[in-house]
């Protein structure tokens, strides 16, 4: 299976304008719908307007906005960077359906404050959410990467990755000659 390796723009970030008193009475938030975290789903790469909230991909129903324990893979030209565990409200899923969107945005800024000696690439993918829930309690206080099995709840790529133009196979020419 291969997944669609999701290229970040180098821009530096813009700084968000002071804040400034609201003078409306804040309002209370509204519940989002509830969704199972711990079913496979298929993963879209799209922006997301939140007011209004952007629909599903698949089947039209709006998306709802959670937090979670991603796990994401990097690639730095051809060689495989390092994969990152991300808490972070980059994912959107669908109430009604097994499917997720991820905002490359989002989660591009949080990529963009990575640590020098970390090998963040230019790509990345999501590979699943990580199911905190699932651990054995005798196991919470192990880390990762000493746990038996990492436990991820995996995102199926829901479109196959393209090729640059330039680098898009080209047909074979047949070895016969073209008669005049």
């Amino acid at each position: 299976m291969r997944f669609p390796w999701l290229r970040r723009p180098h821009e530096k970030p813009v700084e968000p304008p002071p804040l400034q008193r609201a003078e409306e009475p804040a309002q209370p938030p509204t519940m989002p719908p509830t969704v199972d975290l711990t079913l496979s789903r298929m993963v879209f790469y799209r922006a997301v307007a939140t007011e209004p909230m952007s629909p599903c991909p698949r089947c039209g129903t709006m998306l709802s906005s959670q937090t979670g324990l991603y796990f994401v893979a990097t690639q730095q030209g051809k060689r495989q960077g390092d994969s990152l565990m991300m808490s972070g409200d980059f994912g959107f899923y669908c109430p009604a359906c097994p499917t997720v969107v991820i905002d490359p945005e989002e989660l591009g800024q949080y990529l963009d404050v990575s640590l020098r000696r970390w090998n963040v690439g230019e790509a990345y993918v999501v590979l699943g959410l990580i199911d905190v829930d699932a651990i054995p309690e005798a196991e919470r206080d192990v880390p990762f990467d000493e746990l038996a099995a990492l436990p991820l709840v995996p995102f199926q790529p829901a479109d196959r990755p393209r090729l640059p133009h330039n680098r898009q196979r080209r047909q074979p020419q047949s070895k016969r000659k073209k008669r005049r």
